[in-house]
């Protein structure tokens, strides 16, 4: 697959032979770029997101007090009320009063400061607008009693790393792998006007081939925008450019006559 993307950016004469290509070589390149984006995605989510996730569970770790759910609601070790506030994200702190039965009204949610308030009966969440949900947890309590504790956030920690990011890769690939497809479709559609231009006519599978090949640069500038700590200018319009101008060398390649030209006609009889 390399050689293909190497031939796509510096060879249009290569989008000749794209557009005869099998379907499957063809969808072979297309998981190929998605790898590639893929992969500058997980280079980001590393650098960026990975430390977040592992400070916020070692601040799970060591100011969240044990809590304890069972059939009557919640109980925990704390006398008092104890708000909780994130290190690094100031807008994410919780209220911890297991003492407390009576309902939360959202004046004292947003005098505290507090995206959820945790009372003895029941979880109260804030979702803007003046809007509190109310989660019972007398009715919905588990069958047995369960501790929340710093050795639960560390095996929540191990699943969210086993379970997150290998779903999170798999839905950026399958979301650009169609991408790729859709947009392959658009550029075959402009293909048939633009092989009008160059003077030769091309089915609409070949079109699309070409659409998909077009669109390696771009691909390969979507990567390293998210691998960047800053985004490129107008990134998205460049591509589009990009896949355009790579759309019109692959057309006029692939509908020009082949450098050996035609056969020649046989000789006549004597």
């Amino acid at each position: 697959m390399i050689p293909d993307l190497l031939d796509s950016i510096v060879r249009p004469g290569a989008y000749r032979r794209f557009a005869s290509e099998k379907g499957a070589r063809t969808v072979r390149y297309a998981a190929f770029l998605s790898l590639i984006f893929v992969g500058a995605i997980g280079i980001s989510v590393k650098i960026r997101l990975a430390p977040l996730f592992t400070e916020t569970f070692d601040w799970l770790e060591t100011a969240m007090p044990p809590l304890k759910f069972g059939a009557g609601g919640v109980t925990s070790t704390t006398t008092g009320p104890l708000r909780v506030q994130h290190p690094k994200i100031s807008d994410v702190a919780v209220m911890i009063d297991t003492a407390r039965k009576d309902p939360v009204t959202v004046d004292q949610m947003k005098q505290a400061k507090v995206i959820a308030y945790l009372a003895g009966n029941a979880l109260y969440l804030d979702r803007g607008q003046g809007q509190i949900e109310t989660i019972d947890l007398t009715k919905s309590a588990p069958e047995h009693e369960v501790t929340v504790d710093s050795t639960m956030y560390k095996e929540m920690e191990r699943t969210f790393d086993w379970v997150f990011y290998p779903a999170l890769m798999l839905f950026f690939f399958l979301a650009f792998a169609v991408a790729l497809a859709f947009s392959a479709l658009l550029y075959g559609l402009a293909g048939l006007l633009l092989a009008s231009f160059a003077g030769g006519a091309l089915e609409f599978a070949a079109l699309f081939r070409i659409g998909l090949h077009a669109q390696t640069a771009g691909s390969l500038l979507y990567a390293l925008d998210a691998t960047l700590p800053v985004s490129i200018p107008f990134f998205q319009l460049i591509s589009i450019a990009l896949s355009l101008a790579f759309l019109w060398l692959g057309i006029r390649a692939a509908v020009k006559p082949s450098p050996a030209g035609p056969p020649a006609p046989p000789a006549p009889a004597a």
